[in-house]
């Protein structure tokens, strides 16, 4: 069993990196939720009149959705920052690329097709912080260390 990095050696990027991913993830939960639990008549109250009701009901279905999907990758997103903050650098990596994948999603849901809640959209700035964080060189050095009690070949 390999022993979990003291908290001293870690360093303070790697935790700043940590609370910017838990950040985001939590405003991307209160925002899918909020779009999960969205109903009919606050959509139809939002849009104009002359919008079908089949196509507010379309447009509700896909916004929960997103909302779901969003629930989902939050909270993936901060198991896989919390299993990072150990020194495991095949977490480091997983954390990123799918920090990376949700912040495209969001955006490309947002300006491709006009649907998303704020909240979602704002975490992706901290979400973002907490990548470009965890992609300094002083936080690669210490997630490309040698295992403790092992030395490179």
């Amino acid at each position: 069993m390999t022993s979990m990095p003291t908290p001293a050696s870690r360093p303070r990027l790697v935790d700043a990196a940590l609370w910017c991913f838990m950040g985001g993830a939590v405003l991307m939960i209160v925002g899918g939720l909020m779009s999960a639990t969205a109903t009919f008549d606050a959509a139809r109250l939002a849009i104009p009149a002359d919008v079908s009701d089949e196509r507010v009901r379309n447009y509700l279905t896909v916004y929960r959705l997103i909302g779901v999907g969003s629930v989902v990758a939050a909270a993936a997103l901060a198991f896989l920052a919390g299993k990072a903050r150990g020194g495991d650098s095949r977490f480091r990596m997983a954390t990123l690329g799918l920090a990376f994948a949700v912040v495209a999603v969001v955006l490309l849901l947002a300006v491709g097709l006009g649907v998303g809640q704020p909240l979602i959209l704002v975490a992706a700035l901290p979400v973002l912080v907490g990548a470009a964080l965890m992609t300094r060189p002083s936080a690669r050095a210490w997630y490309d260390r040698a295992p403790e009690g092992k030395d490179l070949p």
